[in-house]
């Protein structure tokens, strides 16, 4: 199991250090609670009541919101995706089309 902080509202994936963006996952539920008081001692994170953890596998399938986009290219509408999607495979950005 891995766990990530998002922030309730917007279900956005938090991430703690700038430098490691692309690994927002905790492999203990202990270790993801001490990045958060350390965002939280660092003043990143100013309200630690919108804010979470959760189960990855379990976030991205019932908490992480959907959202529909149209395919940048026909225009059509796309099935719902999260909004953690990166940009390079997510088909309505142009990111997506240039790679």
């Amino acid at each position: 199991m891995s766990y990530v902080i998002y922030e309730k509202s917007t279900t956005y994936i938090f991430y703690a250090d700038r430098k490691r963006w692309y690994n927002a996952t905790y492999e203990t539920m202990a270790a993801a609670k001490a990045a958060m008081t350390r965002s939280i001692k660092k003043g990143t994170i100013k309200n630690p009541d919108e804010y979470a953890i959760a189960d990855k596998a379990e976030f991205h399938n019932s908490i992480e919101k959907k959202v529909v986009k149209k395919n940048l290219i026909s225009g059509e509408e796309m099935e719902p995706m999260g909004v953690n999607t990166p940009g390079c495979i997510d088909p309505s950005t142009e990111t997506y089309w240039s790679m």
